[in-house]
């Protein structure tokens, strides 16, 4: 007769675990059935051996990971970009209350138990500019700068500048990068720091 897998078994392949796990990775751990899989997961949760992500998806948090980590994990693709991007490149100094990245899913806001992630759409075409660091995907300063005003438009406002600290962006790589969005997106810059010339 088969061993049970108990919660001693869980908490020792945690600990020498890696940090995200799918449902389908446990059940090949625990060789459980998918119900009884589903309870243990349940379990799990309840005594803080497992954080829930999404439906399915679960950080260990014995080796946790940050909430940038988990960005290309929870809805791949997309990268940090927007306010987040331009704070972690010192552009701006305005803080988020959540986190926020660009995909080509549809917008979405994810509520995990490592923290808040926010999702915005862009086409196809304007899905590039970005790099891993760190083991996360993060936009290059000039395109998260674009990323923001481009989505700020498409929200209908207005974005304001005013503060940036732009002798963090290279205005030559900005501009170059720009002649992929709308127009309005390179008039708005414009505004604030002319193309070069």
């Amino acid at each position: 007769m088969k061993r049970a897998f108990t919660q001693t078994d869980w908490t020792e392949v945690l600990r020498n675990g890696k940090s995200i796990y799918n449902f389908a990775e446990l059940m090949r751990i625990s060789k459980l059935p998918v119900l009884s899989m589903r309870r243990a997961i349940q379990r799990l949760l309840r005594k803080g051996l497992l954080l829930k992500l999404r439906k399915e998806l679960y950080a260990n948090p014995f080796v946790a990971p940050s909430l940038e980590e988990i960005v290309g994990v929870l809805y791949p693709p997309s990268y940090i970009s927007l306010e987040s991007g331009l704070l972690m490149h010192g552009i701006s100094e305005q803080a988020p209350h959540l986190l926020t990245c660009v995909s080509m899913n549809k917008t979405k806001t994810f509520r995990t138990a490592l923290g808040e992630i926010a999702y915005f759409h862009v086409k196809r075409e304007l899905f590039f500019g970005y790099e891993i660091t760190d083991r996360f995907p993060l936009a290059w300063p000039e395109k998260a700068a674009l990323d923001f005003v481009y989505i700020q438009r498409m929200n209908g406002l207005t974005p304001a500048l005013d503060e940036w600290n732009w002798r963090n962006l290279d205005v030559d790589r900005m501009y170059s990068l720009a002649t992929s969005y709308p127009k309005t997106v390179r008039n708005h810059m414009k505004k604030f720091i002319p193309p070069p010339s």
